[in-house]
């Protein structure tokens, strides 16, 4: 955090930045204008807006990474008072990796799967230090494997990427990024993928490498609570420009462009339940036909109908020493956002979706088990117990949500339940009718009551075929096509019947993903599965399709089984959630007693793993340390004793048994369950 007692040096400054590409007939397409920020030693400046909003292409821009086609066309990039732009693609290569480092999203295909870890970690070390020998090499790898909490150095060093979890392959990538303490790091999206509880834990790890080496950083996100949270300054970009920089605690208190606002007002809140989220209407503009004026101004609350906002482009200027804004009327914000907050609030009286159902149970599941046999051969293989003796009943119209880390058996569970995977053990039953032991054309149309939404909607729709014939395809298997009928899919999700004529790559991913929606509903199914439908979705997008769910669910009396690990989206949707771990339910009820009281030590390490808007939590104890245990080898007794600020000799001895603990229908597996 800056002060302004202490004199700060500037490790990077951005000026009048802009880049281009170039248009089929040659026109120059305008995609970052004139954008201007500094980022201070020791500060950690946090990068904002929807997705196409020219985040990534401008620090890709500052590493000198820009594709093939694009360009600066103009500004300055200094880096400690070196200015970037005019270094050679070799003299660049000097600077990458030692002075400036970036951490992408992905770790799966930042690193190479073919190479070990210590190899790949060396090769970042060598290249800017041709001088070290192959052990001061090795040396310098341990230790910065150390340096990112990864256990077992020695052993890991020739491990492949494969044998990592999420959080310990991202780990590696912060190491490969410090291995010569570069004076800034870009980190772009490097938590998207995460649990919130490994999210938690790599943030504490950037925190204390950056502590020990004095690098500023560029934290790249589309996650509010996530920057709130951890940024000290933040810069809102839209449609290539920078609307808002203000720091962090000052911004989310007072927000003063509109946009901002919008993207606070469209978060789900972890507290409490609202009736609908607020959701920007509209999309981020095509770069080629931006809106004159102001690029915000169509999808703006404030400035939607003012001539001037559609006529002049506002310039980004200071309100005080701290903040600047570009927007015509910054001072009619925060009374917009108030009022906004006011008229969604959910009066306590009402009850939650689907309250008016007459309890029929839809989908009941009994003693679920799945067991994999992994590896050794027909004599030698080992048992995984992805599921152990899941049972819930769901009941028509309502929600439950399944949260828990990657690795405790959600979308196991889900591959069960649809049959794209056998069970072990247990049943299920649709409807009343036992499914597991349907076959052939009876298991085919059954299936029909039963449909599911994928989490990427960019792998989702075959990019070959019009969108049309996705949604209909469905109702061609079935022997009853009928273009009316896709017309009306189309129309129920937002979309209009030309749509149905276009290609998924013409699409956004929020249009995507109304399209995976439709043709879901393809069938009229009694229950939709949605395996983290919403988690790769900007902030405003999301809230667009959630509010689209439950839309569609209080008007065709839909019932929704909700897999998240986003727990905020969890307790907006939800009527009742389900905590998994390791295969096993550790708490199950309704969600705000759940949330409210929860009585598992896991459930409260989830939910205190949660970044908040508005400042650093104060729940640091109560997060989980470590990763999930090998699941082919479990701890003894309660799996979670490992990672448990309660653990005591009973946990290792005796695994607690579901029970309920005070709360109607609300049980836990905890021998020291709260109530």
């Amino acid at each position: 955090m800056t002060s302004d007692a202490t004199p700060v040096k500037t490790i990077l400054s951005v000026r009048d930045l802009s880049i281009d590409a170039q248009a089929a007939d040659g026109s120059p397409i305008h995609l970052v204008q004139n954008v201007s920020f500094d980022v201070y030693e020791h500060e950690v400046l946090g990068l904002v807006g929807e997705s196409g909003s020219g985040k990534s292409l401008t620090m890709l821009a500052v590493l000198g990474l820009l594709g093939s086609g694009l360009r600066i066309v103009s500004g300055s990039i200094r880096l400690r008072g070196q200015e970037l732009t005019t270094l050679s693609f070799a003299e660049l290569q000097k600077v990458r990796g030692k002075a400036v480092s970036i951490i992408f999203q992905d770790p799966l295909t930042t690193l190479n799967p073919v190479l070990r870890i210590g190899a790949q970690i060396a090769e970042a070390v060598r290249l800017h230090n041709p001088g070290k020998s192959k052990a001061e090499v090795h040396a310098r790898v341990i230790e910065l494997l150390t340096l990112v909490g990864i256990p077992n150095p020695e052993r890991r060093f020739s491990q492949y990427p494969n044998e990592f979890s999420g959080g310990m392959r991202q780990r590696v990538v912060i190491a490969m990024a410090m291995a010569n303490e570069p004076d800034l790091l870009i980190a772009d999206e490097p938590t998207t993928a995460l649990d919130v509880t490994i999210q938690a834990q790599v943030m504490q790890v950037l925190a204390e490498v950056r502590a020990r080496t004095g690098a500023a950083m560029v934290l790249i996100t589309h996650d509010l609570g996530l920057v709130s949270e951890y940024a000290d300054r933040l810069a809102v970009m839209y449609s290539g420009r920078i609307v808002e920089q203000a720091p962090g605690e000052q911004l989310f208190n007072d927000p003063r462009h509109p946009y901002t606002a919008g993207l606070i007002a469209s978060l789900p809140q972890i507290t409490h339940k609202v009736a609908a989220l607020y959701s920007i209407p509209g999309f981020v503009p095509d770069p080629r036909k931006r809106p004159s004026g102001c690029p915000f101004h169509p999808r703006c609350a404030i400035g939607q109908n003012r001539p001037q906002c559609s006529g002049t482009n506002p310039v980004l200027h200071s309100t005080d020493a701290h903040r600047a804004v570009a927007c015509h009327f910054p001072e009619e914000t925060p009374a917009w956002l108030s009022d906004q907050r006011a008229a969604d609030a959910v009066p306590a009286e009402m009850g939650p979706a689907g309250s008016e159902e007459n309890g029929k149970v839809v989908l009941s599941v009994k003693n679920l088990q799945k067991v994999f046999h992994v590896g050794g051969g027909f004599f030698r293989s080992h048992k995984l117990h992805a599921l152990r003796d899941i049972s819930f009943d769901l009941t028509a119209g309502k929600t439950l949500g399944i949260v828990g880390e990657s690795g405790c058996g959600k979308s196991t569970l889900a591959r069960v339940l649809l049959r794209l995977a056998d069970a072990s053990g247990g049943d299920v039953y649709l409807n009343g009718s036992p499914f597991f032991s349907l076959r052939g054309n009876a298991l085919r149309q059954r299936r029909r009551d039963l449909q599911v939404v994928f989490q990427d909607p960019y792998s989702s729709l075959d990019p070959r075929m019009k969108i049309h014939d996705v949604i209909a395809e469905p109702l061609r298997i079935a022997g009853n096509y009928s273009s009316r009928r896709v017309d009306e899919l189309l129309e129920y999700v937002g979309l209009t019947p030309e749509a149905g004529q276009r290609r998924s790559p013409e699409f956004s991913g929020g249009q995507r993903q109304r399209i995976a929606i439709a043709r879901s509903l393809a069938l009229n199914p009694d229950v939709l599965i949605l395996d983290e439908a919403v988690s790769a979705l900007d902030v405003s997008i999301q809230a667009q399709v959630i509010n689209l769910l439950m839309t569609l669910q209080k008007e065709m009396g839909l019932t929704y089984v909700f897999i998240s690990h986003d727990l905020s989206v969890v307790r907006h949707i939800c009527d009742d959630v389900v905590v998994m771990y390791l295969g096993r339910v550790v708490e199950e009820g309704p969600t705000d007693a759940v949330f409210d009281s929860p009585s598992h030590p896991y459930t409260r390490a989830l939910l205190a793993a949660i970044p908040q808007i508005g400042g650093k939590s104060n729940a640091e104890g109560l997060i989980a340390k470590g990763e999930l245990p090998n699941p082919m080898n479990p701890p003894s007794g309660c799996t979670f004793r490992t990672r448990c600020p309660l653990a005591a000799p009973i946990c290792a001895e005796k695994e607690p048994a579901l029970s309920g603990h005070g709360l109607p229908d609300h049980r836990a597996a905890c021998h020291f369950a709260q109530a």
